[in-house]
């Protein structure tokens, strides 16, 4: 019986070890979406907070990074790789915690539309090298129907050609605008850009101009158009603010030179529109009465 005993108090202190160690590190991650357009960036927040009672450094061990972030699809594979990632070693003070941003579309192929779940692990180093794993969440990737698309060349590249995409998707009860660029020979996305919320009861306008930099005019607030430019890479070059003009609403206009502009329009200058606004503070600020 006392040999029993002993067992079943050697399992409990084992377990009550584990508990103890499981809670020096918590581990949280946390998402601001839960849908995605495929191939636009999938932020991750991971927050770890220090319960150990001492100043943690947290580093790679030889090949064994300390941070691991795993996704899955839905069947429970695991997404695969684009290859080992080095998060670089932080510290983290004893009671206090620390956060990092990752994009996990740069570390895993997320280009295929479908739900997948990703979670945290965290190693230490030391005893607990088997690690700290987060909580869990899941999320999706779809792929949508273009609203507008345009295939291009690329200049000095013969034979290669780029097609722009721009793309209306609702997400979390927004209707956010994307452009995409796509290889056309082998269909991958080379870039998804989330270009904002946008308001459709007015159409988006697009236009590629002579330079093979696309240009998208779109509704962002009942005030303001937005005017978006990409290049053919898919790397974004300029944004700018406008406001209805005398003639209706502002349009995208293609001139014979190849150029393209927005045309029934007052650009909107933020700095002049705050020197503005300071100037009718300060006449507001000025005595009722005024005395010779």
């Amino acid at each position: 019986m006392n040999r029993w005993r002993k067992i079943g108090c050697s399992l409990a202190g084992l377990i009550l070890g584990m508990a103890s160690a499981h809670g020096q590190l918590a581990v949280n991650i946390r998402m601001n979406q839960s849908q995605y357009l495929a191939g636009e960036a999938i932020l991750v927040s991971v927050t770890i907070t220090n319960h150990t009672g001492t100043d943690l450094t947290l580093a790679n061990q030889g090949r064994t990074p300390w941070l691991d972030l795993v996704v899955k699809k839905a069947n429970g594979e695991t997404a695969s790789s684009l290859g080992r990632t080095n998060f670089g070693a932080v510290k983290v003070a004893s009671g206090q915690s620390m956060s990092k941003t990752i994009d996990i579309a740069g570390i895993y192929h997320l280009r295929e539309p479908g739900t997948y779940s990703v979670s945290a692990l965290v190693r230490s180093g030391g005893a607990d090298s088997s690690g700290f794993i987060s909580n869990r969440l899941l999320f999706n990737c779809a792929n949508v129907r273009p609203d507008w698309s345009q295939k291009v060349g690329v200049a000095g590249r013969p034979g290669k050609v780029h097609e722009f995409r721009v793309i209306n998707f609702t997400n979390s009860r927004r209707s956010l605008l994307y452009t995409q660029v796509i290889d056309s020979k082998t269909g991958v996305s080379l870039q998804t850009l989330n270009l904002g919320e946008a308001l459709l009861f007015r159409k988006p306008q697009a236009a590629v101009d002579r330079t093979q930099t696309l240009h998208v005019l779109y509704l962002a607030t009942p005030e303001f158009y937005v005017h978006a430019r990409v290049d053919v890479q898919g790397r974004f070059v300029g944004r700018d603010l406008h406001k209805r003009g005398g003639g209706g609403d502002p349009r995208l206009m293609t001139f014979a030179d190849g150029s393209v502009k927005v045309a029934g329009s007052v650009l909107y200058d933020a700095k002049a529109a705050e020197a503005e606004r300071s100037q009718i503070r300060k006449i507001s600020e000025r005595p009722p009465y005024t005395y010779n």
